[in-house]
């Protein structure tokens, strides 16, 4: 392993705890703020860090013309809808559920390269797919809350998973051209700019505690900020399937997490279906390692 990956996958052991943090303070800030409202808000606040970043490590350049258009298909796949998907989820499931339901990742961006390279996946993925299926069935029938709310939870779940991928392949065409801290500070100012009208009309006409927005703050600054600089240079140096399973550990963090300090315990049945969907994704990573480099 090169020096160059080496250092990405430490980085993203560094995002996992990040994210894992910031799982919750969105969670508990959404009581109060609307998805879009946080997520404008935030994404505003990591812009300091980006321009410094950048201005120090290449200078800051505006991008060529012709690429605005991709560039602003990664913002919002990347920047904007992923985030907004897992903002709503949040609304209606456990973080720690939500974490579970985004743990198939690795296993769908395998079956997803072997449709684009026109290769036929291996029969111990396949099983591993359907074990996957089985695990996240599980979560969701021991689920405490039924209804239309664990239905919209569970779909907007699914379909970051279906963003992230697409995402991945996005962002990776964008890197023959310029380095991770140019493709994160753009997108950054893109998806402000999408966002901050709609945004402004869900601004909270009471405003909260001093807590919550320092909270927001360093969310914006540490998870958007560094964390989107960590993100992209994980997705183009590793690629989308081995980005994936650190998303895969997410669940274990965050049910340790929501154990802990939050009362969100899980019963018997979550876990061993937490269990199935991460041992499964382990599995496509460890098994498949060519993949990985293909995705």
């Amino acid at each position: 392993m090169g020096r160059a990956k080496t250092k990405s996958h430490i980085l993203m052991v560094v995002l996992l705890l990040i994210w894992t943090v910031d799982t919750y303070l969105v969670s508990a800030a959404e009581e109060s703020l609307h998805q879009i409202f946080l997520l404008c808000f935030k994404t505003i606040c990591s812009l300091p860090v980006l321009v410094g970043f950048m201005a120090l490590t290449e200078g800051l350049r505006l991008p060529k013309r012709k690429d605005l258009p991709l560039l602003a298909c990664s913002s919002f796949l990347g920047n904007i809808l992923y985030f907004y998907l897992e903002y709503t989820a949040f609304k209606y499931l456990p973080v720690s559920l939500v974490m579970v339901l985004l743990g198939i990742m690795p296993v769908v961006s395998y079956l997803v390269e072997c449709v684009r390279t026109r290769r036929a996946p291996l029969p111990v993925v396949l099983l591993a797919a359907l074990l996957s299926v089985l695990g996240l069935a599980l979560v969701v029938w021991d689920s405490p809350e039924t209804g239309r709310g664990t239905a919209i939870g569970c779909g907007c779940g699914l379909l970051c998973v279906v963003v992230w991928i697409v995402y991945g392949y996005v962002v990776r065409r964008l890197d023959r051209a310029y380095s991770t801290a140019a493709i994160t500070l753009y997108e950054s100012v893109i998806a402000s700019v999408l966002m901050l009208p709609m945004a402004l009309c869900h601004m909270p006409a009471v405003l909260s505690t001093q807590n919550l927005w320092v909270s927001i703050v360093l969310m914006g600054l540490v998870a958007t900020g560094f964390g989107y600089l960590i993100e992209v240079r994980g997705l183009i140096e590793l690629g989308t399937t081995v980005s994936g399973i650190y998303v895969n550990f997410l669940p274990v963090f965050t049910a340790v997490a929501g154990y802990l300090f939050f009362g969100q315990p899980m019963t018997l049945l979550q876990l061993a279906g937490s269990a199935l969907v991460i041992l499964c994704g382990l599995f496509v990573i460890l098994r498949v390692p060519e993949a990985a480099e293909t995705a």
